[in-house]
């Protein structure tokens, strides 16, 4: 049930599933969006991040006072457990920042029908809680090293898959889950129904008479 004042979906998926895509569409239908991968460049672009990150790895990982985020990322994909220290790091800023986002969009006017975030690790990093509904956006394993083919390697591939939940547990914590195999315009198709679901649903919910 929804409990915000407007509907909050989180976006989520396994690598190269599609869930960017699907969060454009939704775009284009008319909600505001937000990256959870956006705010983290943002998050490393902060002093007091910064400081900790420093602290904890040192002067390795910086370059003219900032993050240099391809050594960073060095460090932490070459170490399991340095890459859940940056991520009890960053996760709960992020969380924090979704949260923060959306009051600023319910203060709009007019204001957006629908708030989508994308979380990639949203269920890894137990933000469900943020949302009112869930999209996962799954597909075959082979179909989505496929996709990435030309852009990520295939252990690089193997290495982030490995951080995610199996999908079948998070298609069953998720509202709607769209198998995205039938190309761009099967899954705006599936999007615009769930859009227009949540809007439905938020707005029976508006029209109910209050409880006595």
């Amino acid at each position: 049930m929804t409990t915000h004042r407007i509907p909050r979906l989180g976006v989520t998926g396994g690598i190269g599933s599609g869930k960017s895509t699907a969060t454009a569409f939704l775009a284009d239908l008319g909600a505001a969006v937000v990256s959870a991968d956006e705010l983290v460049h943002h998050l490393l672009a902060e002093q007091a991040i910064i400081s900790r990150v420093e602290r904890h790895f040192g002067g390795d990982v910086l370059e003219d006072e900032q993050i240099d985020r391809p050594a960073l990322a060095q460090v932490v994909f070459n170490d399991a457990g340095e890459l859940v220290w940056l991520e009890s790091l960053l996760h709960p800023h992020v969380k924090r920042l979704i949260d923060s986002w959306a009051r600023k969009q319910e203060a709009r006017r007019p204001r957006p029908p629908l708030l989508v975030a994308e979380v990639p690790l949203l269920f890894e990093t137990d933000m469900a809680e943020v949302f009112d509904y869930i999209l996962l956006v799954t597909a075959p394993e082979a179909a989505r090293r496929k996709r990435l083919s030309a852009k990520v390697t295939a252990s690089e591939f193997a290495r982030r898959a490995a951080r995610q939940l199996p999908e079948a547990d998070k298609a069953e914590r998720s509202d709607f889950v769209v198998e995205n195999v039938g190309g761009r315009e099967g899954l705006k198709a599936y999007v615009g129904e769930v859009y227009a679901s949540i809007l439905a649903e938020s707005g029976r919910r508006d029209a109910a008479p209050p409880a006595h």
